[in-house]
């Protein structure tokens, strides 16, 4: 594993992470990890919406639709998932691909010892030639659909300026290189094709626009910008509908403690009166579950894009 650092944070626990090794943190190789091959896809839509916020956590919102080889589309998919102490990853893209990423991502963040927690910017820096391996490991019809990454962690050391508030971060890794790329703090990005959807471009312009939004939701408890983000994204989703994209989604919370991912699940009360439960589909959390629920659906799951 190579060298490690730590540096005690104000609980008393250590920082922990390895030097930048991709390569000798996973033995098994890229083909063990993928398991199999998959057959061509088309880029379609999805999104996937994050911000590092100035007292101290990160927020991620992610979609949960999928588009099949066939063309069609069902809400059936977690794309955001914790992997660590402090740490959270999102995918979009291929399927089959992202899965991948993620099984490869959580075998180099085994070895952590108890009580210690990773460095956000060196697992996106240790990542970022495995994520490059992992990609180049699929034939050119599947790598054709991308793969784009979105890290959400939280420093276990050091604060933003407030003691016991993380530094937050967020990075984007983008295939083919996957070089990672750090979000400013306040500025609200966003992966997948529905990033370069209009109204969704300018939603996200609206927001990033003015970070004391976010700062500014925090007066009604830690987290609240979560809701606001939540709530802009739903409500531009509803008005602006486009294939590829579910208002269903997920909102992963990230800071100094835990990880939190819970779905966007709502009662809703129309002029009618009549109250609307919003609730979040049956999804799948593993590439092994979304195969058996494609096939139940006598879908196939290779070509499968999110």
């Amino acid at each position: 594993m190579g060298e490690s650092l730590t540096k005690k944070n104000e609980r008393g626990d250590d920082a922990w992470f390895c030097p930048v090794r991709a390569r000798t943190l996973v033995p098994k190789s890229v083909r063990e990890v993928r398991e199999s091959a998959t057959l061509g896809t088309i880029w379609g839509m999805t999104w996937i919406v994050g911000a590092a916020a100035a007292l101290g956590y990160a927020v991620g919102i992610s979609d949960v639709r999928v588009t099949f080889g066939d063309g069609s589309e069902r809400d059936c998919l977690q794309k955001i998932y914790p992997m660590a102490r402090f740490i959270a990853a999102g995918f979009a893209g291929s399927v089959q691909i992202g899965f991948a990423m993620l099984d490869g991502l959580a075998h180099q963040l085994r070895d952590a010892p108890e009580g210690q927690a990773f460095l956000p910017q060196e697992v996106a820096d240790c990542f970022s030639p495995l994520a490059s391996d992992i990609f180049q490991s699929f034939p050119p019809h599947e790598r054709a659909s991308h793969s784009h990454l979105m890290f959400l962690g939280a420093h276990p050391t050091d604060d933003v300026g407030i003691p016991g508030y993380a530094r937050c971060s967020l990075h984007v890794l983008k295939s083919p290189e996957f070089v990672p790329t750090s979000a400013p703090i306040g500025e609200v990005v966003s992966i997948g094709s529905g990033s370069g959807f209009p109204p969704y471009q300018e939603a996200l312009a609206r927001l990033s626009s003015n970070p004391m939004s976010l700062i500014q939701m925090e007066t009604a408890g830690l987290g609240a910008s979560s809701v606001l983000l939540s709530m802009v994204v739903q409500k531009t989703i509803e008005r602006n509908p486009s294939p590829g994209i579910s208002p269903h989604a997920h909102v992963c919370l990230v800071r100094r403690g835990f990880v939190d991912v819970r779905p966007n699940d709502a009662d809703q009360y129309p002029q009618s009166g009549e109250k609307i439960e919003f609730r979040m589909p049956r999804v799948a959390t593993s590439w092994n579950e979304f195969t058996q629920m494609a096939s139940t659906d006598c879908k196939s799951s290779q070509g499968a894009i999110c």
